[in-house]
């Protein structure tokens, strides 16, 4: 790890000084920057490979950072992990959307910040590899997932295949977040707290597409509810 790099972004001198410590006692290399704009050309210029950012920054906000960065080809892939004061559903669900992979609440114990910036880099990295093996222009995977949906089929990814796979088998009640994560990460994920979201929301863009059914998965206190007449059930089959 002493190779990689974490950008962190935090207008508060004490708690830049204490990030920049735990990281660098982990082994990581770090850069630190005071302010959304100088952090922007940081990231441009060193290219790190995972980004901390306090969500209140002055000059450019932290949900803005991630704005511009996923929009920019060369900084779109960057994992990045937003910290707040603020520890509201409503705050991590406006930092996830807004394009972080993780939303991290202060104060914070220094083990499991560190844990999770070393899970999101150990997932860039796996993705990095296959891309490298692969190419651009070739993806490979072990199964397909099939959802006919209103007389659509619809390609899935695995986790998204398991995850509406139990949502349905329930349609109208709530499953427990806990309980998809465990389903999709096992023991770790409270890892993946952040990438739950992202999944729900790349199900709602593929079973809406562009009718009346957008938002199919609601997000609601403590989970997550399918919600579609019994006619319209996904039919969640496995083709490999």
């Amino acid at each position: 790890m002493g190779l990689e790099i974490v950008e962190i972004v935090e207008d508060d001198q004490g708690q830049a000084k204490l990030l920049d410590r735990i990281l660098r006692q982990a082994s990581f290399r770090t850069n630190v920057a005071f302010d959304g704009p100088s952090a922007m050309q940081d990231v441009w210029r060193i290219k790190p490979s995972l980004i901390m950012a306090d969500d209140n920054l002055p000059g450019l906000t932290g949900r803005e950072m991630c704005k511009r960065l996923r929009q920019d080809p060369s900084t779109k892939y960057i994992p990045i992990i937003l910290m707040s004061g603020y520890s509201s559903e409503e705050r991590r669900v406006e930092a996830l959307d807004g394009g972080a992979d993780d939303f991290i609440a202060k104060p914070y114990a220094s083990a499991e910040l560190v844990a999770r910036v070393r899970a999101l880099l150990r997932r860039s990295r796996q993705g990095q590899e296959q891309d490298e093996e692969h190419g651009e222009d070739l993806a490979l995977t072990d199964s397909l997932y099939v959802v006919v949906y209103r007389g659509q089929k619809l390609t899935l990814s695995a986790h998204e295949w398991k995850s509406l796979r139990r949502l349905s088998s329930t349609v109208g009640s709530v499953v427990p977040r806990e309980e998809l994560s465990t389903l999709l990460w096992g023991d770790d994920a409270l890892m993946h707290d952040g990438e739950i979201d992202r999944c729900m929301e790349q199900l709602n863009t593929k079973l809406g597409g562009e009718g009346p059914a957008v938002g199919q998965i609601n997000m609601v206190p403590g989970g997550f509810r399918l919600s579609v007449p019994p006619s319209d059930k996904p039919d969640v089959v496995q083709a490999r």
